[in-house]
């Protein structure tokens, strides 16, 4: 997500550390599991696992999104 507040700034919000590997790691850990699981269910569990290997998500976004909004800016 980007906002241009002026013709000289413009802020994003974008989490870099929110890698498909680190992330998908992250959730599997039994307590992060059952914590996504006891607040929302098994469905959303997946869900999130799904997205995180899905090449038209966060992979897509650090392959072209990201790249693609600097090049804008410089």
């Amino acid at each position: 997500m980007a906002i241009r507040f002026n013709k000289y700034m413009i802020g994003t919000q974008f989490h870099p550390e929110a890698d498909a590997i680190g992330m998908t790691m992250y959730l599997k850990r039994d307590d992060k599991r059952q914590t996504v699981i006891d607040s929302y269910g098994f469905d959303k569990w997946k869900s999130m696992i799904d997205h995180l290997n899905d090449p038209d998500k966060i992979l897509f976004t650090y392959s072209h999104i990201i790249p693609n909004f600097f090049e804008i800016l410089l």
